[in-house]
């Protein structure tokens, strides 16, 4: 068993095929497929279900067993490999859009003020492959509105905020707006969290809006110039009325908050430059009278 087909097996996982974990990897189909052969034949027995006509893999009840131990295993390797490794002197951050678009800007810019020797590498990625990258040593904190069941990782909630309506100025709601009258196909539903989803389809309904987006700029400029609204954390909300044709509606019903995580490695508080980008967040979080701080 090698590091390589450890890597194989957990591409594998994150990309549900063979053929997009192969091109991942950088390595042909049956390249890898043999390599997953090589795999199950020193383990004795299938790590994967195979059905014909299935588009994606799934684990086998050894299969996820072995996945957890994969995990474990990148993460002692990492470890091994860097005992003798000098303070590193950078720091990779994994964000959401939402908070790399309007709130993490300004802890990066004091992050960057006041510790000019720490290089910092700002990334975009989903919680798995995030975790995958701090195991391996390719990232030092993820931000998340998920929860990992990964034990071999640190999740730590750093700060809770409330969420508000937002709309274009055309809009005319009134300055207590009630459920009723929010006109549903003149939503932009954003995807906050698995706990949104559970609340916007208990309240607002699970009728699919016209439009969705993931991306803020593209909430932004739909927000500028059409006649309609969005359910958004007040980081964002705070963001998008700078321009000022998008105002926060006065709502007579209680919203949902956003609970935001970060991921790390167990160990990660003996890393000096993970503890001052947490100094930098608390001290630009706390400018947002509204957001509660956790950390």
């Amino acid at each position: 068993m090698t590091n390589l087909e450890i890597d194989c097996f957990l591409s594998i996982c994150e990309h549900k095929t063979i053929s997009r974990a192969a091109e991942a990897l950088f390595i042909t189909q049956p390249s890898l497929s043999s390599r997953l052969k090589t795999l199950e034949r020193e383990l004795g027995g299938e790590l994967f279900i195979r059905k014909k006509g299935a588009r994606e893999m799934t684990l086998t009840v050894a299969g996820k067993k072995f996945y957890n131990l994969a995990l474990q295993y990148q993460e002692i390797t990492r470890q091994m490999s860097g005992i003798f490794d000098i303070q590193s002197q950078s720091l990779r951050v994994s964000s959401l859009n939402s908070l790399d678009t309007f709130l993490l800007p300004q802890v990066y810019e004091q992050f960057l003020q006041e510790y000019p020797e720490i290089e910092l590498e700002i990334q975009d990625m989903e919680l798995l492959p995030a975790s995958r990258n701090i195991h391996t040593g390719k990232t030092d904190i993820a931000f998340t509105t998920g929860k990992t069941n990964d034990r071999t990782l640190k999740q730590t909630l750093v700060f809770c905020e409330p969420m508000v309506v937002v709309c274009n100025n055309a809009l005319k709601y009134t300055t207590q707006t009630n459920i009723k009258q929010l006109i549903s196909n003149q939503e932009i539903y954003v995807d906050w969290s698995s706990d949104f989803t559970k609340w916007h389809n208990d309240f607002i309904g699970n009728s699919h809006s016209k439009l969705t987006v993931s991306i803020m700029t593209h909430l932004q400029q739909f927000l500028e110039r059409k006649p309609c609204w969005a359910i958004v954390p007040i980081s964002v909300a705070s963001g998008l009325i700078e321009n000022g044709n998008i105002n926060v509606v006065s709502t007579t019903f209680d919203l949902p908050s956003r609970e935001v995580s970060l991921i790390t490695a167990i160990d990660a508080d003996k890393n000096i430059a993970v503890k001052n980008f947490y100094s930098c967040l608390k001290k630009t979080v706390s400018k947002y009278p509204e957001i509660e701080i956790k950390i």
